[in-house]
């Protein structure tokens, strides 16, 4: 063979190893490399909200849990449980968002009042949008105060739980005295929630006068980065006053 034609042979060859990519070929390659990152960084993004909602209802619930408890423990030390209207001495609408306050009367004639708050708005140290808040109040009818507290219902000394829903959140349509197979004896107001009818705190009295001893008690707690209407999630116990 001619050697000449060898050459450009060679040549040929080299010039075709040399061109490497096309530019329509680097295109294609980067955008399915970018389709590739996007789903996949999608797919990582959904799977951190879903955590983060597994989080949040699992926190809500032990916080709910443990409040609804203590709760229910203080019940029974008492000897009546009633409904105080906001307003009151010991029900200032000035410091809570229920339209009637939870009263515990103890033994020694001493009171415990628990209220809703919402926090939705400014800042606060507590997790938003809603607070219950418990104060005490001795048998003069005078706020029996904590160290460092300077008055009563004052946030810092007297939240029970929170992250409470709020009066922004739709309100549960499922409240009611006698839900859950419970046939609530008399009494079928629910008080504890806003004028609106809002907020995480709700419960049931089996009548409203002074020597009452049932209670129901409803918490509902606010899950995060969940839409409205399935952001709730909800804890309840019945108690009896045993004390006299």
């Amino acid at each position: 063979m001619d050697k000449r034609i060898v050459l450009q042979l060679l040549i040929g060859l080299r010039n075709n190893s040399e061109k490497g990519l096309s530019l329509i070929e680097l295109i294609v390659a980067l955008i399915i490399s970018g389709i590739v990152l996007t789903a996949a960084a999608s797919g990582f993004i959904n799977v951190l909200r879903a955590n983060q909602n597994v989080e949040s209802k699992t926190v809500r619930s032990a916080t709910i849990a443990r409040a609804i408890a203590y709760i229910q423990d203080e019940i029974k030390e008492a000897k009546a449980v009633t409904a105080v209207a906001v307003g009151s001495t010991q029900c200032p609408s000035a410091s809570v968002d229920s339209a009637h306050c939870l009263k515990l009367t103890m033994p020694d004639d001493s009171t415990v009042l628990y209220g809703f708050d919402d926090i939705s708005t400014g800042t606060n140290v507590y997790l938003k949008p809603g607070l219950l808040k418990r104060q005490e109040y001795d048998s003069s009818g005078n706020a029996v105060l904590q160290t460092g507290q300077t008055s009563a219902w004052d946030t810092q000394y007297t939240t029970v739980v929170d992250g409470l829903t709020s009066v922004n959140e739709t309100a549960p349509t499922t409240v009611a005295c006698n839900q859950e197979l419970t046939a609530w004896p008399s009494g079928t107001t629910v008080y504890g929630g806003t004028s609106g009818g809002k907020g995480g705190f709700r419960f049931c009295l089996a009548d409203n006068t002074a020597n009452n001893r049932l209670a129901r008690i409803f918490l509902y707690g606010h899950i995060i980065g969940v839409a409205d209407g399935n952001n709730v999630i909800s804890g309840s116990t019945i108690s009896f006053a045993r004390s006299e």
